[in-house]
């Protein structure tokens, strides 16, 4: 200590020594790190290079493909061709504008209550004016059972989808009781659909946190709603709404209620058809034809074909009689053989369940505030 003392400058400077020799030995090993990485990487983007140039096969036993000038060119063409069949995908899914089906977004939530009430009320007067059955002893509600049933209560929120769905099932309602034969009865038991404002938020951390998903496990649901198993919705691609009408009838209605949803030019995709036995009960209702539908089937004009639609069923239900009318000709049948005649076929109605897809283009997001911009 005495001779730190007596000599504080050489002391000092040895130290400053010292400490300049370290760090110049931390500076030299840290520049040797990154003299190495930069070699290392220098190297890899060697290797790259040369395998774009030499080429790469993108298949086993695939010609090598190489960074050229015509590679390039014809890279940027099937860039080019891929974006053009995008749009042409967005165009058909989208359909026609003019047939787009859109809810009101300045609809508030006691308003769009009132016009469910409505619109129930009008599809219910609608089907007794069509002779169309409706399931006995309880009024369908068409999908909005939950604020039809509970007075006083509206949807909470997505009141724009709503009322879109509520327009969705007027369509499908008109569509459907339109696609009967002339005096063909049917019974319309249900227009369900996916109540899409009863989604819960999904919190952070899970898929798909910050937005809405299905109720959660036991969460309660209305007969006339449902949660779709088979669907086109994928997020951020394609949106969709979910129905399913549920219908006795026979198989000619189903065929053209298919046909009039696939031509109507609108974005519709139909996900699913099942088809069970009607029960005796729903035989029975439907078996109750009033007088107005029996008036329509004995007026109604012959098909294209010539053969009057009792002729028809006739053959179908075993009542042969009018099929072989006594012409007078030779060989002709005599009325002992046609009551002998064992039937064919015999048409019965059956009930049907077809789920149906009303198909969108997300929104696009509006775009980020710009950093210090004032929030509105």
């Amino acid at each position: 200590m005495d001779k730190f003392k007596k000599n504080k400058l050489f002391y000092t400077a040895l130290i400053l020594l010292g400490g300049l020799f370290v760090a110049g030995c931390a500076l030299s090993v840290q520049e040797y790190l990154a003299k190495e990485k930069s070699a290392k990487s220098l190297a890899r983007t060697r290797l790259d290079t040369d395998t774009l140039i030499k080429g790469h096969p993108l298949a086993p036993g695939a010609p090598a493909i190489s960074l050229t000038a015509d590679n390039v060119k014809l890279s940027e063409d099937d860039i080019a061709a891929l974006a053009k069949h995008i749009d042409l995908l967005k165009a058909n899914i989208a359909g026609n504008p003019e047939g787009a089906i859109r809810g009101k977004a300045a609809t508030s939530s006691s308003e769009l209550a009132s016009q469910l009430k409505q619109s129930v009320d009008e599809w219910r007067k609608f089907a007794k004016e069509q002779d169309v059955k409706l399931p006995a002893g309880e009024q369908s509600d068409f999908g909005f059972r939950r604020y039809i049933r509970n007075p006083g209560t509206s949807p909470k929120r997505e009141l724009q989808q709503v009322d879109q769905q509520r327009q969705i099932i007027d369509f499908l309602i008109h569509q459907l009781i339109e696609s009967r034969p002339p005096g063909v009865p049917i019974l319309l038991e249900s227009v369900d659909r996916e109540p899409v404002e009863t989604f819960v938020l999904i919190p952070e951390g899970k898929p798909g946190a910050g937005t809405y998903g299905p109720e959660a496990e036991g969460a309660h649901n209305e007969p006339d709603e449902f949660l779709p198993t088979r669907t086109f919705d994928r997020k951020g691609l394609v949106e969709t709404l979910s129905f399913r009408v549920r219908f006795v009838a026979h198989t000619p209605t189903l065929r053209t209620f298919i046909n009039k949803i696939r031509n109507s030019g609108r974005p519709f995709a139909i996900t699913s058809v099942e088809v069970a036995p009607a029960t005796r009960e729903n035989e029975k209702l439907l078996s109750t034809v009033s007088a107005a539908t029996v008036a329509s089937a004995t007026s109604a004009p012959a098909p294209a074909g010539g053969v009057p639609a009792s002729l028809a069923a006739s053959f179908f239900n075993g009542d042969s009689g009018a099929a072989s009318a006594n012409t007078g000709k030779p060989g002709a049948p005599v009325a002992s053989q046609r009551d002998e005649r064992p039937v064919v076929m015999k048409e019965a109605p059956s009930a049907f369940m077809v789920q149906i897809d009303y198909l969108s283009l997300p929104e696009p997001k509006a775009p980020a505030a710009a950093e210090g911009e004032p929030k509105k």
